[in-house]
């Protein structure tokens, strides 16, 4: 890969093969001159972090980690977690970021299955946690943490072992040979909304070649700042920091989303990009009301899932730069954006029109893999160099989502006339209604333009005549009770009768993913229990339901 012709770059600065690359030395590349990471009000330049990068590496190689390993890394967003990264991409040492959001259960299951060769935790991990995590993975334990003050270098040191009790379980080291981990740099948890989560395996040269595609896209600029405050478990977040790193450009990182936080910062100046799912955005304009977007923003990254319609209005309305995108795990986050200088879609739909990243084929096909005519729906599917390894130790499962290097998504959308694409939602969650395709995040688009709801989730309901039916859950916006009588006569006015929801169930918040993805398996087993109950005409628990 190279840079992109025209892109301002010297041809020195532009990657030529990943392998080849070391990533210290391209931290340290950058120099004095420019900022890299910002975190609390702190700033440090390149050479700073890359000082940082080095200390890390060294710590690494102290503790006997190598090329190929596969390390799990428990830790909240900081300065000594950006240099940790880009000190496990500089030495080749695969990343396991573990979801601190995860139940115990949930972070000991995926251990004992990927089996890594160490877990590195952070300061502030509970200790007892820790231990009992690396004997479910039969891992060494180490802990790590910056010493003194993040500004001007972090200095890391990594301890080992972490729990004195357990000497010899703690200090191990155990590797597995029997895995193929070619180039590999990360092993991301799917998220699991629909099953067990897999580990997806992405290469250095996966995320070359995502970043240098976004960064064609979605130029960046000496002195630009990307916000972030997406999960650092997650690729929509890491793939900041990578492509950060290839323009020589800053992150302004937060542990977390708080709206309120993200909006003083957009207010205060300087930033220039931000990337957000849907329910960020929605919070971020209630926080800002009908304020305009700031004039230092240049775009809002919008992945996670269809947005809806009413959502997006409202933030173009306010001159938000918005750059809806299409991505997903299994390639590297970004496949297809919509660039905010590109013209909106001749049908007015905000959410269409998306354009895969250059080098990046996208193809919508029906159930025999062939491919629909224009306009028609299918299954989204994807090739080129930012297409996964595969399934970590799961050969099965990379077949069937591999197909001749087609990437199946098990997402439905369709292309219009100019190869733009819109995504209507997932495969897995589609109602069959009567024997007509319900897509959930149609109707939740629908009834999250009504002024009383905040957030809509909908699921199926198995219905003897019907096969199944559609069922709303719905957060209603702070202060304004939802009339559910009003709220069903707003939906059937808008949507075929077979799409309008038979029931509505007021919630104070939805199951989300710690990256915003609504998890519509609890919503699906929280409408069994309110059915088991014989609970679906009338109040139960903390619902307000009702049947339409």
């Amino acid at each position: 890969m190279s840079g992109a012709p025209g892109d301002g770059r010297p041809e020195a600065e532009r990657v030529s093969d990943p392998a080849d690359v070391r990533w210290g030395a391209r931290l340290a590349s950058w120099g004095v001159d420019r900022e890299a990471l910002v975190v609390d009000g702190r700033s440090l330049s390149y050479a700073g972090l890359a000082r940082a990068v080095d200390g890390a590496a060294e710590a690494l190689d102290a503790h006997g980690l190598r090329a190929g390993d596969l390390v799990a890394v428990l830790a909240p967003p900081s300065a000594a977690g950006v240099a940790l990264f880009h000190a496990l991409l500089d030495r080749r040492i695969v990343l396991l970021p573990l979801n601190a959001r995860l139940r115990e259960p949930e972070q000991a299951e995926a251990l004992a299955r990927l089996r890594p060769t160490a877990l590195i935790v952070g300061a502030g991990v509970d200790t007892g946690l820790a231990a009992r995590l690396a004997e479910a993975g039969a891992c060494s334990l180490i802990g790590f943490e910056a010493d003194g003050p993040a500004d001007p270098v972090p200095v890391f040191i990594l301890r080992r072992p972490l729990d004195p009790s357990s000497p010899d379980a703690s200090a191990r080291l155990v590797r597995r040979a029997d895995r193929a981990r070619v180039g590999a740099a990360l092993v991301l948890l799917t998220s699991g909304t629909s099953g067990r989560s897999k580990g997806v395996v992405l290469t250095r040269a996966n995320l070359w070649a995502s970043a240098e595609a976004s960064m064609r896209v979605l130029p960046q600029a000496r002195g630009d700042r990307w916000l972030l405050c997406l999960p650092l478990f997650h690729v929509g977040g890491l793939s900041i920091l990578v492509r950060s790193v290839l323009g020589g450009t800053a992150v302004l990182l937060h542990e977390r989303f708080d709206a309120e936080h993200v909006a003083r910062e957009l207010e205060r100046g300087g930033v220039t990009q931000v990337s957000l799912v849907a329910t960020m955005l929605a919070r971020l304009l209630e926080v800002r009301g009908e304020a305009s977007s700031p004039p230092s923003l240049r775009v809002v990254l919008l992945g996670g899932g269809p947005a809806s319609a009413a959502l997006l209005a409202r933030a173009h309305a306010a001159g938000y730069p918005l750059a809806p995108t299409y991505g997903l795990t299994e390639a590297a986050s970004q496949v297809a954006t919509r660039a905010p200088t590109d013209p909106s879609p001749e049908d007015g739909d905000l959410a269409g029109g998306l354009r895969p990243l250059p080098g990046v084929e996208l193809r919508v096909v029906d159930a025999q893999g062939r491919p629909v005519p224009v306009g028609e729906e299918g299954e989204i599917r994807v090739r080129g160099a930012i297409v996964m390894q595969g399934y970590l130790d799961e050969p099965e499962a990379t077949a069937a989502a591999l197909d001749g290097g087609w990437l199946a998504t098990g997402d439905v959308g369709r292309l219009d006339r100019s190869g733009g694409l819109r995504v209507l939602d997932r495969r897995s969650d589609l109602i069959v209604s009567g024997g007509e395709n319900v897509y959930p995040a149609e109707i939740e688009s629908v009834l999250q333009a009504h002024p009383a709801v905040a957030e809509a989730g909908v699921v199926g309901r198995a219905d003897e005549a019907f096969g199944a039916r559609p069922v709303a859950f719905v957060v209603a916006r702070e202060g304004v009770p939802i009339d559910l009588d009003a709220l069903a006569r707003f939906a059937r006015e808008r949507l075929a009768g077979y799409k309008a929801p038979v029931a509505y169930h007021v919630v104070e918040a939805l199951p989300r993913t710690a990256s915003g993805k609504l998890q519509r398996g609890l919503l699906v087993e929280r409408l069994r229990a309110i059915d088991g109950a014989g609970d679906a005409s009338g109040s139960g628990g903390s619902d307000d339901s009702g049947t339409c």
